[in-house]
């Protein structure tokens, strides 16, 4: 969970959704546990957890509003549905799945049947998850069964399928696809998560206001307290407050104050920050190394490159999990003298 939080501080994905989560969010787990800062969390669980496997996650950016509205999960398949707006009056639909390899014709009919209800509402639309359809040809559009129902699904809908690298073993099973109104950049197989890689994209969804702002804050550093005390000092709140009940005094008291505050307090601006507070620039630059690491090594497959990106992983594990530790430490040995950091960390 602390390497997913340092890509996430690290990349600033908007949209995080992740397969095969092996979670138990209504039993053995909490939601506190796996949540990130600034992101909306949306699961669905396997309903049985007698096996391993399963579970659907999607972390979205809390400025993009998402909004849940379909969850669905059996033993073979899950899907996660939900809506997005970018900005004002486009609404994007967001659609997580998986399949297990195992399901039945009749449950791969249920799932296309789900999937077939989600695409009859007019929107752009962006379908992405694990298929489990090793032998499936989107380039021309042809499969044996079961990969037929996922063609006809693609055909029916006019999706475009994005992802043309191997993104686990020697098999495409982890797909991307859109509507033909929705446009994909800078599409990249990257460096893995547990047993399959990671896909990095960018939607295209052009406005401009979209960008990131800053936030304003009280600069108290720079503040006149001397001048304010005199300020609020010398109002004669006996006059304004006669005859006034506890209601009305609190609002003059307050209005006094804010108005104090704006005279003698002054601003700044900040970039608001979702990283956890031990994410640091030497986690950054390791993980960046690591994307590095893995470009070469896919472009040229030698065992050089090969044993640089191993090294360049344990790297990413070891410093994260120092890192975290000593703030640990830090923050318990400082409990006593500031406990205002242990409980905000």
């Amino acid at each position: 969970m602390s390497e997913l939080e340092a890509i996430a501080s690290t990349l600033s994905h908007d949209i995080i959704p992740i397969n095969e989560t092996w979670l138990d969010l209504n039993g053995r787990h909490l939601p506190s546990e796996v949540s990130i800062k600034g992101y909306v969390l949306h699961n669905v669980d396997k309903p049985s957890h007698s096996n391993r496997g399963g579970g659907s996650l999607i972390y979205v950016k809390e400025k993009l509003q998402p909004q849940i509205k379909t969850k669905r999960a059996t033993e073979k398949s899950e899907i996660l549905h939900l809506n997005i707006q970018p900005h004002p009056g486009q609404t994007i639909i967001i659609v997580l799945v998986y399949r297990n390899p195992a399901c039945t014709a009749i449950e791969d009919n249920e799932f296309y049947d789900c999937l077939d209800i989600i695409f009859s509402i007019p929107h752009e639309t962006l379908i992405m998850g694990d298929f489990n359809l090793p032998h499936i040809n989107c380039t021309t559009h042809q499969s044996q069964a079961p990969g037929s129902k996922l063609i006809d699904l693609m055909n029916t809908n006019s999706l475009q399928q994005h992802v043309d690298e191997l993104t686990r073993g020697n098999n495409i099973l982890d797909l991307v696809m859109t509507t033909t109104d929705l446009s994909i950049n800078c599409l990249e197989v990257t460096d893995k998560i547990g047993d399959h890689q990671m896909i990095d994209f960018s939607l295209e969804v052009q406005d401009p206001n979209t960008r990131t702002l800053h936030k304003q804050v009280l600069d108290f550093k720079r503040a006149n307290f001397e001048l304010m005390k005199e300020e609020l000092g010398s109002y004669n709140y006996e006059v304004h407050m006669n005859n006034k009940n506890a209601e009305e005094c609190y609002i003059i008291l307050k209005d006094k104050i804010a108005t104090a505050t704006d005279h003698h307090i002054p601003r700044k601006r900040i970039r608001p920050t979702n990283s956890p507070s031990w994410f640091s620039q030497e986690i950054k630059r390791f993980i960046n190394a690591r994307q590095y690491s893995y470009r070469r090594l896919k472009r040229y497959q030698t065992e050089p490159q090969r044993q640089e990106h191993i090294h360049a992983c344990r790297a990413v594990k070891r410093t994260i999990k120092s890192i975290k530790r000593n703030k640990e430490i830090t923050v318990a040995a400082q409990a006593k003298t500031n406990p205002k950091s242990f409980y905000k960390y």
